[in-house]
């Protein structure tokens, strides 16, 4: 007997809905003075984010009726069409901006890297479908899969965007020994990367150098960013201010709304609002996982468990640079910070999430 597991009877798609409900009444706290400041409009930023919702939710239904099948039959080429996106990013800019951004018709669409990161996931678990019994094969990974990824990190760092880079390479080095690459083939090569890459700043002495400094000797602007968000966290306690109420938002820290939008959580609903963003997102993790140890194949599994993997650790990056345990990074809160790119490509992954999961259950029920 089939049957087809109806989306809304999934517990991911409420902990998701729940989630965004959490992250766009926070941001509209947030962001509200920003709004009148910027643009007159103190609900200038939650329209924004509403209409990047629905055009998310547009994205989520077409990604959600795509057979995961057919997107690992097309790994290779959405990975490819990643560096198209990337490429033209280096094209298309404005004089003095970075590189990260997709601009069509003088508008920002998306940032190239929150593509080239999920391209890259798809791509990572369709080369271990394909090779995982010769997974340790240095002929195999020096061919099939390193210079797919050096390709990728390197167009995303030259935008520049080392933070991205940073996590991509932790998150696919994560679900590579997970799979049973041996962690020498890691560690190794990263180290010699980091090396190499942290020579480089030092000699160029940019600003991503200066930034490292900062945070590592206390002293300036970041740091300043670091301890506002930090008293911010204090002011709250454990049971916070008042939605509406914070004070560091006023003036005090740049980007409440967006990198910095977890301590405004902080203080206007406490401790306690810290602990259920944690718990949604752990249980999100927990329910992935899930879904990686039921999928049907390989490639399926290691999809779950790579969208999985890059969720929790945007997030937990996101956590220990508010409190200053990393440098400030500037990677937002999924589903949580305002940002249409993030919203829209992490409504995405959940989409996939949800087909394979879709999947599996139709899968059980044929083998009955």
């Amino acid at each position: 007997m089939k049957k087809n597991i109806k989306i809304y009877e999934n517990p991911i798609l409420y902990l998701i809905l729940f989630m965004i409900c959490i992250g766009t009444v926070m941001m509209y706290s947030a962001s509200g003075n920003l709004g009148i400041n910027n643009h007159n409009n103190y609900a200038f930023y939650l329209k924004r984010h509403l209409i990047r919702f629905a055009i998310s939710i547009l994205v989520f239904l077409i990604v959600y009726n795509i057979n995961f099948k057919f997107i690992k039959s097309y790994s290779f080429e959405i990975l490819f069409l990643s560096w198209i996106i990337m490429l033209s990013a280096y094209l298309f800019y404005e004089t003095g901006s970075t590189r990260r951004w997709l601009i069509l018709f003088g508008k920002n669409i998306f940032t190239t890297s929150d593509f080239a990161r999920l391209a890259l996931i798809i791509f990572t678990a369709n080369f271990i479908d394909e090779y995982r019994k010769k997974i340790n094969d240095l002929r195999i990974i020096f061919t099939k899969y390193v210079p797919y990824f050096l390709i990728t990190s390197l167009l995303i760092l030259r935008q520049p965007d080392l933070s991205t880079t940073f996590s991509i390479t932790i998150i696919v080095a994560t679900i590579l020994m997970i799979a049973g690459l041996k962690i020498k083939y890691i560690l190794i090569p990263g180290i010699i990367s980091m090396s190499s890459y942290f020579t480089y700043i030092y000699i160029s002495n940019n600003y991503q150098y200066k930034r490292i400094l900062e945070w590592y000797f206390g002293k300036g602007d970041n740091t300043m960013q670091t301890d506002s968000s930090i008293q911010a966290l204090g002011n709250g306690g454990i049971f916070g201010v008042g939605f509406g109420k914070s004070i560091i938002k006023n003036g005090f820290m740049p980007e409440v709304h967006t990198d910095f939008i977890l301590p405004i959580i902080g203080e206007e609903i406490g401790y306690l609002g810290i602990c259920l963003i944690f718990f949604l997102f752990i249980g999100l993790y927990f329910y992935g996982i899930q879904i990686s140890k039921t999928a049907p194949d390989i490639f399926s599994s290691m999809l779950a468990l790579g969208i999985s993997i890059n969720i929790l650790y945007y997030f937990l990056i996101n956590a220990s640079y508010v409190v200053g345990i990393l440098p400030p990074t500037g990677l937002p809160i999924p589903f949580i910070s305002y940002g249409g790119s993030q919203l829209l490509f992490s409504i995405a992954s959940i989409a996939i999430l949800l087909n394979i999961s879709n999947y599996t259950n139709i899968y059980k029920y044929k083998s009955l």
